[in-house]
């Protein structure tokens, strides 16, 4: 009994400071995003003496967030709609299917992984300035270029995943499922896939935050124009103007947090059984 209480009060502990950890950067940023410039200059407060939500009204005017905003929904909704259809395509193939290379194309997947960002940025660049070259079909400072770019990362990671999910569901339901008259893409569809919805929820979770957040890469491969969120809150920072509008900027921030949020909430439930199964399964 005395283990059981003693265990119950190392995991309140251990919980609070893990919410402590996670929740006070929001609580810095929401009271500084509330508090007005003026009183930000002066000396720190934990609570602003004149709280006002003007800045994230005022913000849409300072910029032009609702483009900004635009390019992120746009590239990212792509990244998504486009990678999740084909990893399932690609990792049922390879998890029910031996065929010539089969082990090559999982290792070249892996691959992918192991190395950072980075190090694919001059050569995509290169590759891209070729294409626009010799096609003459614009790739730099294009939308649809940011999202060739964010499938070539999202794609191996959603595949190597999905595989592995689809390699433990018994083939004995596909094989049932064709005893009743079902074809090799009905079962799937009906039997195959909703069972591993959990793991296609966290896929399309991976390639949302990859393609919502990412920096390097808008950073070169877009212009004014086209320019996603996290690099227009990136240049405010970046301004060489004093001092810095850190409510600004901390509006901003949760504006641009509030999608990804909302988006996490409404398929949390599947995202944690898809990681738990996962889990299980091994």
């Amino acid at each position: 009994m005395k283990d059981a209480i003693t265990f119950r009060l190392a995991r309140a502990i251990t919980l609070g400071v893990l919410c402590l950890f996670v929740l006070f950067p929001i609580f810095i940023a929401f009271t500084t995003a509330i508090t007005p410039f003026s009183e930000i200059s002066t000396t720190f407060h934990w609570w602003p003496k004149a709280p006002s939500l003007g800045e994230f009204a005022n913000i849409w005017r300072e910029m032009p967030l609702a483009r900004y905003f635009a390019n992120s929904i746009i590239v990212t909704a792509a990244t998504v709609l486009i990678a999740v259809p084909v990893a399932i395509a690609a990792a049922y193939a390879v998890a029910r299917y031996r065929f010539p290379g089969r082990k090559l194309f999982m290792s070249a997947i892996l691959s992918t992984q192991m190395f950072p960002g980075i190090f694919f940025l001059i050569p995509l660049f290169l590759i891209f300035i070729k294409v626009q070259t010799l096609l003459g079909v614009a790739v730099v400072g294009t939308l649809w270029g940011l999202v060739l770019v964010y499938l070539s990362f999202a794609l191996p990671l959603c595949i190597w995943v999905l595989a592995g999910y689809f390699s433990s569901i018994p083939r004995d339901i596909e094989e049932a499922g064709m005893i009743e008259g079902l074809g090799n893409v009905r079962a799937f569809v009906r039997l195959v896939l909703p069972a591993n919805m959990g793991a296609v929820v966290a896929v399309a979770v991976f390639a949302t935050v990859l393609s919502w957040g990412e920096v390097l890469f808008a950073s070169i491969l877009t212009t004014n124009q086209t320019q996603t969120l996290a690099i227009a809150l990136s240049d405010i920072v970046a301004q060489p103007t004093s001092p810095i509008h850190w409510n600004s900027i901390m509006a901003a921030s949760i504006i641009a947090s509030v999608p990804i949020v909302v988006a996490f909430a409404l398929v949390q439930k599947k995202f944690v059984q898809g990681l738990s199964k996962g889990a299980v399964k091994g």
